[in-house]
């Protein structure tokens, strides 16, 4: 049996990453698809899904969008009833974006299938594995999230 260098297993990792993001990626347009929206409305809808109620300024820092931007996109999702605008329990002047019953629920006919397929497939690793997992994944973001950023600052 022949066993793979440290170069080939790394440069099969690249070409592993690269194939799931396109996997991802026409998952993800398939969806959108599917809900009646574009690929920037519905990055935003996944950035309302993962952080909760969420000021629109940091749903337009986290999809790369300006405050004009995000105010478009979230009135087209509001008229969708995907999300709505709720008073900032802390400060009442203040508006959040939270997620209604009905994103829940088309976001789940779509993307519930690979969450319920995902974990058998992820229960047959380790502790140590998911946690190397885990961090590869963060390390990964936080390269491609500064790289994105010298992009920005080279185009300005």
């Amino acid at each position: 049996m022949r066993r793979s260098t440290k170069a080939e297993l790394i440069g099969d990792l690249f070409a592993a990453v690269r194939t799931n993001q396109l996997a991802t990626d026409k998952m993800d347009d398939a969806a959108a698809r599917g809900m009646g929206v574009n690929r920037t409305d519905s990055r935003c809808l996944d950035i309302v899904e993962r952080l909760g109620p969420v000021a629109a300024g940091r749903v337009a820092a986290d999809a790369g969008l300006t405050s004009g931007t995000v105010t478009a996109v979230i009135d087209r999702l509001v008229e969708k009833g995907y999300v709505r605008r709720i008073a900032d329990p802390a400060d009442r002047r203040r508006v959040l974006i939270e997620g209604t019953e009905k994103l829940e629920e088309i976001s789940q006919r779509f993307y519930g299938p690979l969450a319920e397929r995902s974990v058998p497939l992820i229960e047959k690793f380790s502790v140590a594995d998911l946690e190397a997992i885990i961090r590869f994944l963060h390390m990964g973001t936080e390269l491609v999230e500064a790289r994105v950023a010298e992009l920005a600052e080279e185009r300005a």
